[in-house]
C-alpha cells in the first residue's frame, strides 16, 4: 500500500497540472458568452508571439497567457469593472462579458474595455520587435446597425506609446457609420531597441463615455526570434488565422 505521503504527492501534482490547465483555458476565451454577438470570421491565437493580457498572465515575464499590466486595475476601464476575465468584452459589467467582436470579426484573444481606460506594459521582459493589434468598438453595442445604441455603436480613440513616445493613434473609431459595423482598424509598428514601457491609452472619442465599449483585438508583441506570417484577407486582420464561422 501507498504511504500517506507518496498518495499526497500525487494528488499534489494532479491539482497543479489541473489548475495550470484551468489558467491557460482561462486566459484562450470565457467560459460561456453571455448573448450571441453574431460574427462573419475568427481570428485564432497565433503561435511563437507574447499576447497583451489581464488576469491569466504575469506582470514581469510572460507566461502562456500573456504579459499583464503593471498600472494599478482601476485606471484599466472607465466603466464596468474590474477587469478579472481575459478575451472579454466589457458587456454590461461582471458576468455579462462577451467574447470581442469587432466589425463582424471575433477575436480568440484580445482585450475589452470602457473608456476612459489606460494600459501599462513593461517590455523589459523580453526582446520584442513589432507590435500588432485591432482595435475598434464592439460590435454587442451596434443594436442590430438599424438602431444602434448612442447612435454609433460608441467611440473611441486608441493612442499606443512608448517611452512617452506616440508611437500610432487610431482615430476616433465607431462602432457603426452609414448603418454599416465599421471594421477593426489594424495598428502596427516597431518596437524600438530598449524599450521599457508601453502604455495605451482608450478616450472617450470627444464625445463623451456612453457605450464606449472599446476592444483591442489580437493584441500580439511580436519577438525577434519570431517568423511572421503574411495576413490573410483585409488589412484589419493579422497574422491570426481566419476561420469562416
Amino acid at each position: 500500500m501507498a504511504s500517506r505521503w507518496s498518495v499526497i504527492a500525487v494528488l499534489a501534482v494532479g491539482f497543479a497540472v489541473v489548475g495550470a490547465q484551468s489558467a491557460y483555458a482561462q486566459c484562450k476565451d470565457i467560459a460561456k458568452a453571455a448573448k450571441d454577438v453574431k460574427f462573419d470570421k475568427e481570428v485564432k491565437a497565433s503561435k511563437g508571439v507574447v499576447y497583451l493580457a489581464l488576469a491569466g498572465g504575469n506582470s514581469s515575464k510572460p507566461n502562456d497567457c500573456g504579459l499583464n499590466p503593471t498600472n494599478p486595475g482601476a485606471e484599466w476601464a472607465g466603466w464596468g469593472g474590474p477587469l478579472v476575465e481575459d478575451n472579454a468584452s466589457i458587456g454590461e459589467g461582471p458576468g455579462t462579458r462577451n467574447f470581442i467582436t469587432i466589425g463582424g470579426v471575433r477575436y480568440q484573444r484580445g482585450i475589452g474595455t470602457h473608456s476612459a481606460a489606460k494600459f501599462v506594459y513593461s517590455m523589459a521582459s523580453g526582446s520584442y520587435t513589432k507590435l500588432s493589434a485591432v482595435v475598434g468598438m464592439d460590435d454587442e453595442k451596434d443594436g442590430g446597425l438599424a438602431a444602434p445604441e448612442c447612435g454609433h455603436g460608441g467611440s473611441s480613440d486608441f493612442i499606443f506609446s512608448v517611452d512617452g513616445k506616440e508611437m500610432a493613434k487610431s482615430g476616433v473609431q465607431k462602432g457603426v457609420d452609414a448603418n454599416k459595423q465599421v471594421p477593426g482598424k489594424l495598428i502596427e509598428f516597431a518596437i524600438p531597441a530598449g524599450a521599457k514601457e508601453l502604455t495605451i491609452t482608450i478616450t472617450d472619442g470627444g464625445d463623451g463615455a456612453s457605450c464606449d465599449h472599446a476592444d483591442i483585438g489580437d493584441p500580439m508583441l511580436v519577438l525577434s526570434s519570431a517568423t511572421a506570417v503574411e495576413p490573410v484577407g483585409k488589412a484589419a486582420i493579422t497574422w491570426g488565422t481566419l476561420k469562416a464561422n
